[in-house]
């Protein structure tokens, strides 16, 4: 890659020097940090967001700068207010439902989206001083969608690209925010825009179309002065680590003290963040559907729901935890005899490290949200699987669906098929499970969260490459002698115009 790599995030990651090999292997773990990082050491790279803490207004200063090893961390504050209206409200109850198309979730506070694009500016307005010309800027998601606009009006015309990590809504979803159109218009200051699937990627070409107007040739989208290619980029784990940790000395002690918890019984597993967008609640029906239409069942299977803590103020959250916590409470209630309780619900974070040794165990892993960008659990399953694999069950809503196409697909609001589907996966022989699982690693294998980064970013840099549109009309040699030297700086992006930059 040429040039340094330059990452902006709604929140900054740990990049520190691990002291041990316990903190090594914790950091290493899948996601955005591990696919980026290796990226960032090569360029000595920089990765710019929100530093997690809140300051007094008048207190928030400069930006903060920590260089680890090759790699500059910088970071910004936020005020309590602005963290409020900016993330609890604005992204969390209003783009987070609007972009997994729960239209009944969707907040619309004007002051809300004010602050949204405030918080955007002051990124761009810290942020673009850093840059250097040949500086490649990738954005990720929702939180930061007008960054990009931003920065161009700032004056950055290097290469800019956006990846979204959530799902694309179809456009009669996402226009129920009066402030849909403004947000599409950010996304024309992109050369690049990624998405995890096809079904994204077309949903967002249509929302262009239908509300800005502009056309398609082939990827790239021309509107104006706008020239933006979207893409697909199915993001993925690092699969060799979790086989690792999956087969470890450790992992095989907590697997045995697992099993020995659950007494021989079959494990159900279920892997998420507490998020009304994930189906825990269809699923903890399901099992409720499977126990009552096969009793055969009843005393021979357990369940094991881990939910991690999020967005604990938000009120959506708090009342998803009570929905959870009464229907395992009603569940165990109904069925548990002896020393067998149907469903045990951990309601904490475990290191990936420590997932591997559940999913290992796991003779079937519930990936069944409502609607999910892409979903990275269902690959760590995969990953963590040994020649007696289990059976993953994966919702047809979940861009991993697209993906992991050999994995039973189940409708999780179609609770007596999702049951019907996990008695099946119980019953599966081991023939069929390798196969099945055989065919998923290899796919696991060949996606990983390295591809996903190395993808990207190669079409990034062509897209930096393109030559600008001829002019209508011959320049002057002078003219000509500068456009020639702001080519070889990679300044040449033009910057939409005014009456198209959305600054509602």
């Amino acid at each position: 890659m040429s040039g340094r790599l330059v990452v902006v995030s709604n929140r900054t990651p740990d990049l520190t020097t691990p002291k041990t090999p316990a903190e090594a292997r914790k950091q290493a773990a899948g996601g955005l940090v591990s696919a980026l990082h290796p990226a960032l050491l090569e360029t000595g790279g920089m990765w710019f967001g929100w530093s997690g803490k809140t300051t007094r207004q008048r207190e928030k200063g400069s930006p903060q700068k920590r260089q680890i090893g090759p790699i500059q961390l910088v970071t910004v504050n936020l005020s309590e207010e602005e963290v409020h209206d900016f993330y609890v409200s604005f992204c969390n109850r209003t783009l987070w439902p609007l972009f997994h198309s729960f239209p009944a979730q969707v907040r619309v506070v004007s002051s809300e989206y004010r602050t949204y694009r405030r918080i955007n500016r002051y990124f761009a307005a810290h942020l673009a001083p850093l840059l250097k010309a040949n500086d490649l800027v990738w954005v990720h998601d929702y939180h930061l969608i007008p960054l990009g606009m931003e920065l161009r009006r700032l004056g950055w015309k290097g290469r800019l690209g956006f990846f979204l990590h959530i799902p694309f809504p179809s456009v009669d979803i996402l226009t129920i925010s009066p402030h849909s159109k403004p947000l599409l218009e950010d996304l024309e200051a992109y050369d690049l825009v990624g998405f995890h699937t096809e079904r994204y990627r077309r949903n967002c070409a249509d929302a262009l179309e239908s509300e800005l107007g502009g056309t398609f040739e082939g990827p790239i989208y021309h509107h104006g002065k706008a020239k933006t290619q979207l893409g697909v980029y199915a993001i993925g784990t690092d699969p060799d680590t979790f086989a690792t940790w999956a087969n470890s000395p450790e992992a095989t002690l907590q697997a045995g003290r697992l099993r020995r918890m659950v007494r021989g019984r079959r494990i159900i597993l279920g892997v998420d963040r507490l998020d009304y967008t994930k189906g825990i609640s269809e699923r903890l029906l399901a099992f409720d559907r499977l126990l009552e239409r096969y009793p055969s069942w009843r005393d021979q299977v357990s369940m094991t729901q881990i939910s991690s803590p999020s967005r604990t103020r938000v009120p959506e959250y708090i009342a998803q935890k009570q929905e959870v916590d009464r229907l395992v409470g009603e569940i165990n209630g109904r069925y548990s005899e002896g020393d067998w309780i149907p469903v045990r619900h951990l309601y904490r974070s475990y290191t990936q490290e420590e997932l591997a040794a559940f999913y290992r165990e796991a003779d079937v892993c519930l990936v069944t949200p409502l609607r999910d960008g892409m979903n990275l659990v269902a690959k760590e399953y995969v990953a963590s699987q040994t020649e007696n694999p289990g059976v993953l069950l994966l919702s047809q809503f979940c861009g991993t669906a697209e993906d992991l196409r050999e994995a039973v697909i189940v409708n999780p609001y179609d609770i007596d098929g999702t049951a019907t589907a996990l008695n099946r996966a119980l019953n599966m022989d081991l023939k069929e499970r390798r196969e099945r699982w055989q065919a998923l690693n290899k796919r696991v294998h060949e996606r990983t969260a390295q591809t996903w980064r190395a993808r990207f970013l190669a079409d990034l840099e062509k897209r930096g490459m393109q030559p600008s549109p001829a002019p209508k009309r011959k320049a002057s040699p002078a003219k000509a002698q500068a456009t020639k030297k702001k080519t070889q700086s990679g300044l040449t992006r033009p910057v939409p115009s005014p009456s198209r930059r959305g600054l509602g």
